[in-house]
């Protein structure tokens, strides 16, 4: 596999070749000879390294991922101009949590190829995550200046907008990004969470049901879509439809004793009271001494006419989350 971008460059550097006048004939044809060989040899190199990119790509998708490391390493060895390859191991680098070799590569990648965006998005990326807001939205506005549709760096800029409180810059941006590719599940995921949380959750509803309709594709952030569109429903006393979409929400989350407490609320104001128990229950070994909680389970114990004994701060077994879902 010979990349366009070097067999471009390669081509228009042959073409670029001039035999300067006044030679004699013979070393004219030396010169030629030479050129000759040193293409061949440049492209079987290329050819080689092309090979290694192919069989790192295999062993990723195998998940041996530090052969495909290591592939790519000796593939970028054989050809160092190749900046694709040097993207490709970047973002392998950045999955390994080698940060500070990821961060190496893109910046040798964009002085290879100042044109491509990617590099930028991908130091932006980075950045982000941590919480280097000023570096990310330096490289989020240098890949915009290159490519303004990029998807990546439209949605970086309003994750870091929502980050300094920005809510409005946010939409900007996630709108911008979703203009241009309205079925992106990250671009709907993003503009419906922050649609939510300007308190619009009639506009946000509608995406997350198409999102959590179509949930292998929402992928991470399907229990958050669960739960978010439980929220909006709840916002419109939509009681039933709230603790249906939020109970599939808490499974598919890292659910902490606040969730639980406001499953179990909505569970109350639905009816299912069987359900409301098992929740406030584990909102009570998770979040022992809550004043909230005990609060509801006096009203449980009104409406039911039982008498309710929670069990507090211990690790539920096993079996209990299967049985509250």
């Amino acid at each position: 596999m010979v990349h366009f971008g070097a067999m471009t460059a390669l081509r228009r550097a042959l073409r670029l070749r001039r035999v300067p006048r006044g030679l004699c004939p013979a070393l004219v044809c030396l010169a030629l000879v030479a050129g000759c060989q040193w293409r061949t040899g440049r492209e079987t190199t290329h050819q080689e390294a092309g090979k290694l990119v192919d069989q790192a790509q295999s062993a990723a998708s195998e998940g041996d991922i530090e052969r495909a490391q290591q592939l790519l390493l000796a593939a970028l060895a054989a050809n160092p101009e190749d900046s694709e390859t040097r993207l490709q191991l970047s973002e392998l680098l950045q999955d390994q949590g080698s940060v500070p070799a990821a961060i190496e590569h893109l910046q040798q990648a964009i002085e290879q190829n100042p044109d491509d965006p990617r590099a930028h998005v991908l130091l932006a990326q980075i950045y982000f995550e941590q919480n280097e807001d000023d570096a990310a939205r330096r490289h989020a506005d240098l890949a915009l200046q290159q490519d303004p549709h990029l998807l990546q760096a439209l949605l970086l800029q309003g994750q870091l907008a929502d980050r300094r409180g920005d809510a409005n810059l946010a939409l900007h941006y996630f709108f911008e990004a979703i203009s241009f590719d309205s079925h992106d599940p990250q671009a709907q995921f993003l503009t419906a969470r922050q649609l939510y949380r300007t308190g619009a959750g009639d506009q946000a509803a509608p995406m997350l049901r198409r999102l959590t309709e179509n949930a292998p594709a929402c992928g991470e952030n399907t229990g958050e879509a669960w739960w978010l569109l439980g929220r909006c429903y709840r916002q419109q006393q939509r009681w039933k439809e709230a603790a249906e979409a939020m109970a599939s929400g808490i499974e598919l989350r890292a659910a902490q004793a606040t969730d639980w407490k406001e499953l179990a609320e909505v569970q109350f104001r639905a009816g299912d009271l069987t359900a409301a128990r098992s929740s406030l229950q584990m909102a009570a070994r998770l979040g022992p001494g809550d004043p909230d909680i005990e609060s509801l389970r006096q009203k449980l114990e009104a409406a039911t006419a039982t008498p309710i004994r929670l069990t507090r701060g211990v690790d539920p077994p096993a079996s209990e989350p299967a049985e509250q879902r």
